[in-house]
């Protein structure tokens, strides 16, 4: 097995059982090189007619290859060895992520002999780990969904143990076929530790998705920008009677002082947990019809708002929060059950601290 990289693609060159969704000559067969190719992020063109074209350059057989695309540049991939497994990864996942909008190619390697159903064991592990790796990285769609994926993903199993011929002729290479895959055996859990991990390195090395990703940052991943949090402040400013302010000066101000009072971590994880509360628990309908009401029940929103408003702002945010909170200024009117509040609370906290 001898592993290929360059800037136009990945190629794993050896003697293959493969089990795959690739794009080309995907499903089970047998296959010569396995390759990862770079097209630019607009590609429309023919899969098959570029991989067909690359093979003739390259002087390899069509039938004897598979293939997969990515925009994912090749310097971004990751390779990851551990025990009879070795994973080649390349990741990109746009902030926030939509269908299309990223591929996660994997090409899994294992040292062994593999039946039919322990290849297709190793795929559902290969995607559970991937979209453990999304979970980790609190990876959202612009729904506010999980991420767990989309439709240009691929992943490709590859068994480069001994040939079919050879196993006919040998009574104990049937003895040693794998005949399971999953995460309950040892070759399951390292697919499993493997991809997980891999794909985190991947998109970290392409988007640097990294799990301690600032709170403003995840704010924006889901529409929260701090533009739209400084219009909405400013939407209800009204300055004292004889006072004169510049009012791109306040704005400047205010983007600075939210960016501080975003970097304190208690302030942090009380946005962190109306996050929380609202795509996990009052999305998933776990507080039941109140939950999707609103109902005046509900005040676990109203308190986080003001936590966060009375933390930064002292007893005096207090007065600012309720006059955000009944009049919805700007992005607090499409905000959820939870983020209203916690948005409004840290508005207000910030207004209340940068002008007394």
């Amino acid at each position: 097995m001898e592993i290929e990289k360059t800037q136009e693609y990945i190629a794993v060159h050896g003697d293959f059982t493969v089990l795959s969704s690739a794009v080309y000559n995907g499903g089970f067969v047998r296959a010569k090189t396995i390759l990862n190719v770079n097209v630019s992020q607009d590609f429309k063109g023919d899969a098959f007619e570029l991989f067909d074209s690359l093979a003739e350059r390259k002087g390899l057989k069509r039938g004897e290859i598979v293939g997969m695309m990515t925009a994912v540049p090749m310097n971004n991939a990751r390779i990851i060895e551990k025990e009879d497994v070795t994973a080649i990864i390349t990741a990109g996942i746009s902030k926030s992520p939509a269908q299309s909008s990223s591929t996660v190619n994997i090409i899994l390697l294992i040292h062994k002999n593999l039946s039919q159903s322990a290849m297709a064991n190793a795929i559902i592990v290969a995607t559970e780990a991937k979209t453990a790796a999304f979970f980790d990285l609190d990876v959202h769609d612009e729904n506010g969904d999980l991420f767990t994926g989309d439709s240009t993903d691929s992943v490709v199993v590859a068994c480069y143990g001994k040939t079919l011929l050879e196993k006919a002729f040998t009574e104990k290479s049937f003895a040693e076929e794998e005949l399971f895959a999953g995460k309950a055996t040892k070759l399951g859990k390292t697919i499993y530790d493997v991809i997980r991990e891999g794909v985190k390195e991947a998109l970290f090395s392409y988007n640097c998705w990294k799990i301690d990703r600032p709170i403003l940052e995840q704010l924006a991943e889901r529409g929260i920008t701090i533009d739209d949090m400084v219009s909405t402040a400013l939407e209800l400013y009204a300055p004292v009677e004889g006072e004169a302010r510049d009012r791109e000066e306040l704005k400047r101000r205010l983007e600075e002082r939210i960016k501080k009072e975003c970097s304190d971590v208690n302030v942090a994880l009380l946005l962190a947990a109306a996050l929380h509360a609202e795509e996990r628990e009052i999305r998933r309908g776990r507080a039941g019809k109140a939950g999707e009401a609103d109902a005046a029940c509900i005040v676990a929103d109203e308190l986080i708002g003001i936590d966060i408003a009375e933390y930064i702002g002292g007893k005096k945010a207090l007065f600012n929060f309720f006059y955000y909170d009944t009049r919805k200024p700007g992005i607090l009117r499409r905000l959820g059950v939870f983020m209203d509040d916690a948005i409004g609370g840290l508005i207000a906290g910030c207004m209340t601290k940068m002008l007394g």
